[in-house]
């Protein structure tokens, strides 16, 4: 009988194997989904094949955007953990799954894009906010961090929302069991920017495009450069920038085209290389 419901399930099987997400990479762009609709429940086994997903774009030299959204027909883009997998000796498995997932969002080495179309509670609130960027639903794209008021804490919050939203606000969201409306998010740094629902999927659009434009090593180590150099003194940050300005981005054919572009003034003919 599962094996049937399995076959039925869009998302039961995918090219790279995977049962709860899928990976489709196209023109730069790597789409990751959360497959697992209604509420995308960060289960165990998705947070895996989530981390598997990402870190298998690592290779993909060509990717200039990652995008993480849920699966078409999603009430949420992610409600959360499986509360049962959060409780006695489970509750390792699913804080190392969320780690590992998290992780591989920082690491991939990719510039990172996450779309909430529709809610997104407790991890799921901090999976989105973990991307480089972060496009929110003005009216449904709610974020909520609930845990405090059922007993537990969000881990990755606590290490995650001082770095985006200062140590006060930080504080007032995790400790407050808080619900960030969209534009709030927005105005303390919780998310990038919060969209008419009506007018998200044509600015996710416009924005992957300005991606798929431009250089995919370039981007990669303009990333790079950025988060090498976010929790250490600014000097050493700049040194940092500097190592993999002429140390990796030089070393680049698109370095010397766009140089070349600019010269002779007409738009660049990227090689992604």
């Amino acid at each position: 009988m599962a094996d049937d419901l399995l076959e039925d399930d869009p998302y039961a099987r995918t090219e790279r194997g995977f049962r709860s997400v899928s990976l489709a990479i196209d023109a730069g762009v790597a789409r990751v989904t959360l497959g697992k609709p209604p509420a995308n429940v960060l289960s165990v086994e998705l947070l895996d094949e989530l981390a598997r997903a990402l870190e298998s774009i690592e290779y993909e030299r060509e990717v200039k955007l990652v995008l993480l959204q849920a699966a078409p027909g999603s009430q949420y883009f992610s409600a959360g953990f499986n509360v049962r997998e959060t409780v006695g000796e489970n509750a390792y498995s699913v804080l190392e799954g969320f780690r590992r997932a998290t992780d591989a969002l920082v690491k991939c080495d990719k510039p990172t894009l996450s779309v909430v179309a529709a809610p997104a509670f407790g991890a799921g609130a901090m999976l989105a906010a973990a991307c480089d960027l972060c496009y929110v639903g003005a009216q449904r794209g709610l974020l909520r961090l609930p845990e405090v008021l059922g007993g537990s804490f969000n881990t990755v919050a606590a290490a995650l929302l001082p770095r985006l939203v200062g140590r006060r606000k930080a504080f007032e969201l995790m400790l407050g069991g808080a619900q960030v409306a969209p534009a709030e998010a927005e105005r303390i740094g919780l998310v990038t920017k919060a969209v008419p629902d009506d007018r998200l999927e044509a600015e996710v659009a416009a924005l992957v495009q300005r991606f798929q434009a431009q250089s995919a090593p370039v981007l990669q180590s303009a990333r790079r450069a950025l988060h090498q150099g976010l929790d250490i003194p600014l000097g050493d940050a700049t040194l940092a920038a500097e190592d993999v300005y002429l140390n990796q981005l030089l070393a680049s054919e698109d370095a010397g085209e766009g140089l070349k572009a600019i010269l002779e003034k007409r738009p660049p003919q990227w090689k992604d290389r």
